[in-house]
């Protein structure tokens, strides 16, 4: 097998969840020593792993281990798992904050951050974004357009982040999902993923040099339930916290289909129409610290919103931050 000791183990592990393998197999398969194995467990029960140890039977990885796992992730992979380089990290500030400075130096695209808790999350105009500590995703991919001489819209990149958590969400749980112009995923009427797409221009052509899409989503119900500004319009994926493993197969998912999007140039633009719930909607929007009331007519193939205004001019918008609740 390839990777290193620990790699292997946890694969094994993890395809073997809840079954015990014992040392000797997991030595004469890796064709490493027991003693070799016994710390590349010990190292990975030190990571967060719930690993089982017993005597005369081995390892286990257990059923319930719900920890953000590279390996785990390309282990639920059915494409494009070498395009994909992970910093896994327990707590940070922001991985925007640590993506766009990665970018900054030149990294490559796929390169992906990842968190079990943000202090500092946020989301447009610097709101805060709620991340406790391994209930949701929290996770920035870096997209390097000027090395692949890419020209792309902040808008397509948005939306496609927005169209690949909203498929890979009704792809593993069925549940039916819809998108909020330009980029929050709502199940029932209720937010559980914000992206923001953050990025640097070049100052000569004014295009893209490259893009960090930060990603969060409520998962699993967090422990304490969603801060009172939020508790009412904010909901969890995973309510009844069902499938351990969910955050690792959905990051997996959603990495596949973003890379369709973004490299196979593969058409969104229907399943994202549909599933906006805007369209025939009146709603009020803020451009520019305004609020204006608007009827919402269609979604162009640009992604800009088809707008009427109250005094009968129509429009199309490339931003906005809308308040859907009015009729």
């Amino acid at each position: 097998m390839k990777g290193n000791v620990k790699e292997n183990i946890i694969s094994i592990l993890e395809s073997n969840k809840g079954l015990f393998i014992s040392g000797e197999k997991l030595a004469d398969d890796l064709n490493v020593s027991r003693a070799a194995v016994w710390k590349a467990v010990k190292s990975l029960k030190n990571e967060g792993y719930n690993i089982n140890s017993l005597q005369n039977k081995g390892y286990s990885l257990s059923k319930e281990t719900d920890i953000i796992s590279s390996n785990i992730i390309k282990n639920n992979m059915l494409k494009y798992k070498d395009k994909f380089n992970f910093l896994i990290y327990n707590t940070v500030k922001s991985t925007n904050i640590i993506a766009r400075e990665l970018a900054s130096k030149g990294a490559e695209s796929g390169t992906v951050v990842i968190a079990e808790e943000q202090t500092e999350g946020y989301g447009r105009n610097g709101k805060s974004f709620f991340s406790p500590y391994g209930t949701g995703i929290y996770m920035s991919i870096i997209l390097n357009l000027k090395k692949e001489k890419k020209i792309f819209k902040s808008s397509f990149i948005t939306t496609a982040a927005a169209m690949a958590v909203s498929k890979s969400i009704e792809e593993i749980t069925n549940k039916n999902t819809h998108i909020k112009w330009i980029n929050d995923v709502f199940i029932n009427n209720k937010k559980v993923c914000g992206i923001l797409t953050e990025g640097a221009f070049s100052f000569e052509d004014r295009k893209l040099d490259y893009a960090v899409i930060g990603i969060g989503i409520n998962v699993n119900f967090p422990k304490k339930g969603f801060p009172k500004e939020i508790n009412d319009t904010a909901d969890s994926i995973n309510s009844n916290d069902s499938n351990s493993d969910i955050r690792n197969i959905l990051i997996a998912r959603i990495l596949e289909n973003l890379w369709d999007y973004y490299f196979n140039n593969i058409s969104f633009y229907d399943e994202y129409k549909k599933r906006s719930f805007l369209i025939g909607k009146r709603v009020s929007i803020n451009i520019d610290n305004k609020e204006n009331i608007i009827n919402v007519l269609d979604i162009d193939e640009n992604f800009a919103l088809v707008a009427e205004f109250e005094d009968g001019r129509i429009d199309k918008l490339t931003s906005g931050s809308i308040n859907y609740k009015i009729s």
